[in-house]
């Protein structure tokens, strides 16, 4: 990467986000727009009030993690009804939960990309779709989404593959959207099983294996999760010659110590000869330094050596308390030029 072919063809490929369950909680500390919290797979039951049903299966579980307590509901046959009962509390409680009405840093996130970059939840509530809704409203250059554990917000057209908000029809066919099915969280999950899971994850490997920089925000691709590890190694190993100026952020609670990162991302960062960082804030990342530019100015800054900043960022002391008009009014420079033609 050391001519301006290289950059220019550097600075198209896209920008993948992940996020998992402690974007979320992270993006609504205060909770929902009425106070409903969202919680990580620890502590998961008591935290979304969910007790009750988990003691009516009269085990005695040695874990707080979610997936560890839905797996033993799974391999027990006496046990359906409670599995089934705690599926439909899940999904009626995500359903539930609302977007603040100020600024998130969901918001901030759709906001920061564009059309040739993506965002792939592991998340099951809506709050990433609410924010995509309303960010529409300001520009419909922005990153498409992709729900690899399904979406009580996302919608699917069983005919041809269609998705999208899932109040919508499909516009190919003109039929109402089904509603996504959730993946729960069983110790060995079928990825090819579901229709719409299926397909996202064949668009995700393939970003992924096309990815200049890869932001994974509140996901720490637990050791259980092994097929899902499996496939993330594999398609972003596809290219793996080719990734020497790849990076990858991730974005952790502050404090996090590094020991504990997921030996999946140590693996992945071998491949991008260790430009791995971990940030303790979203405000921290390129997303936030270069919204909307992060590829470009990640290589301008790392490919050209430049040593100035950028006009334009995301600020953690004003971010999330923009009004709507006044994010509008700040993004609207970048929307009308781009900051990093001299590229």
């Amino acid at each position: 990467m050391n001519n301006a072919i290289d950059i220019e063809k550097f600075v198209l490929r896209p920008h993948l986000v992940i996020v998992g369950a402690g974007a979320t909680v992270d993006s609504i500390p205060n909770g929902d727009r009425n106070g409903r919290k969202s919680s990580v797979m620890n502590g998961f039951i008591d935290n979304l009030g969910l007790r009750e049903i988990i003691d009516g299966s009269g085990i005695q579980f040695g874990s707080e993690n979610l997936e560890d307590i839905y797996s033993t509901l799974a391999e027990r046959e006496d046990c359906k009804d409670v599995r089934e009962q705690l599926e439909d509390s899940i999904f009626e409680y995500f359903s539930s939960l609302e977007i603040p009405d100020t600024i998130t840093k969901y918001d901030l996130l759709v906001l920061s990309l564009t059309k040739k970059d993506y965002i792939a939840s592991f998340n099951w509530d809506g709050l990433l779709i609410d924010a995509y809704q309303r960010m529409r409203k300001i520009t419909d250059d922005l990153p498409e989404l992709l729900f690899l554990h399904g979406n009580v917000k996302a919608g699917y057209c069983p005919f041809c593959g269609h998705f999208g908000y899932y109040r919508n029809s499909c516009p190919k066919c003109h039929f109402e959207y089904f509603p996504t099915q959730l993946l729960y969280p069983t110790r060995h999950k079928d990825y090819s099983k579901d229709l719409f899971i299926k397909t996202q994850w064949e668009k995700f490997e393939e970003i992924l294996s096309k990815a200049a920089i890869l932001t994974i925000y509140g996901y720490s691709a637990p050791k259980t999760d092994v097929e899902a590890i499996e496939k993330l190694t594999k398609a972003f190993t596809r290219y793996s010659d080719n990734r020497f100026f790849d990076y990858i952020q991730i974005i952790e609670r502050p404090g996090f110590n590094y020991s504990e990162i997921s030996n999946a991302w140590l693996e992945l960062s071998g491949y991008v000869h260790g430009h791995l960082n971990i940030k303790e804030s979203f405000f921290d990342t390129y997303l936030a330094e270069f919204p909307r530019r992060s590829v470009e100015g990640y290589a301008k800054v790392n490919l050209k050596g430049w040593w100035e900043s950028s006009d334009v960022s995301f600020d953690k002391d004003k971010g999330v308390n923009y009004t709507f008009k006044e994010l509008q009014k700040f993004i609207s420079p970048i929307l009308a030029a781009d900051p990093f033609k001299s590229l």
